[in-house]
């Protein structure tokens, strides 16, 4: 990986956490999440014009494909936040991408595994048990903290997040990089779109927006230019486990504000399996 790609996933890393923050903050995660996909498609309109080019079939199957995980995806993490704290959610979230990323890779995409891989998949599986620790003796806790229905979300935003960046570095070769992930987003919101009026209704959409305002723009503009990085670092030649594994340095950085900034309990442990977390995908990212 060239030190531009690795400075590139870096900046996505640092924008992207601030997506989450903004979400974690609001009242209505469901509502939240439709205004902050709708501000990315207002905020970001000008690729229409910048970037279009004509789509083969090949390439709408897949920026399709992908929007209906990435639909999945923004359900799944709303449900997560919901009922888990911030050093919570994210590090499960996170965490659990690249490592169903490398298994699909290199089942899928023929990406060969190394010694690396195999050593980051490990950190990452014991970063993701150490943040459910309240404390160093309570080894029993992390498998009851499974049980519930907020770390069962987080893991299942997770594997989303797995199967759209799998289909995006195929999707890359047929779609230029911000139009396809544009196109994409606007897919997004004709999914959720349904869903989301059937819980909340246009009530809880005003209501939110009365509240959110300004951060449902600014995640709006977070969201979709932190992954449009990612993809224009696997365009460049990055490959798929490497730029989903790097970009998760995030994980760190929402951890670190959840347990500094909100004050969220088991500081300390959250902190820890945060760290784990980050070794474990950096090791895959630079030795992989």
């Amino acid at each position: 990986m060239t030190l531009a790609n690795l400075w590139i996933l870096l900046g996505s890393a640092c924008i992207h956490v601030v997506t989450h923050i903004a979400l974690k903050r609001s009242r209505d995660r469901t509502a939240f999440v439709w205004w902050m996909l709708l501000f990315s498609g207002v905020l970001f309109a000008p690729v229409l014009i910048f970037a279009w080019q004509p789509i083969a079939w090949q390439g709408w199957a897949l920026l399709i494909g992908s929007a209906v995980f990435e639909a999945a995806y923004f359900y799944a993490i709303a449900k997560a936040y919901q009922g888990a704290d911030l050093s919570i959610v994210y590090p499960l979230s996170r965490g659990a991408g690249p490592t169903l990323l490398l298994v699909w890779s290199i089942v899928l995409l023929r990406e060969p595994l190394t010694w690396g891989g195999a050593l980051g998949v490990l950190t990452i599986v014991a970063g993701l048990y150490v943040v459910n620790l309240p404390r160093l003796g309570g080894w029993k806790e992390p498998l009851r903290a499974l049980r519930l229905p907020s770390s069962r979300w987080a893991l299942a935003a997770g594997a989303c997040i797995s199967l759209y960046t799998l289909i995006d570095k195929v999707g890359i070769g047929y779609v230029e990089p911000l139009l396809y992930t544009y196109l994409a987003l606007w897919w997004s919101v004709v999914m959720l779109t349904p869903f989301t009026l059937r819980e909340i209704g246009w009530g809880g959409l005003r209501a939110e927006w009365a509240y959110s305002k300004g951060w449902t723009v600014l995640a709006g503009f977070t969201s979709l230019s932190a992954y449009a990085l990612v993809l224009f670092a696997m365009a460049r030649g990055t490959p798929a486990s490497y730029a989903g594994a790097i970009r998760e340095f995030s994980v760190v950085l929402g951890a670190g504000y959840g347990v500094l900034v909100l004050k969220e309990s088991s500081g300390p442990m959250r902190l820890l399996g945060a760290a784990l977390v980050a070794a474990g995908i950096a090791t895959i990212g630079l030795l992989g």
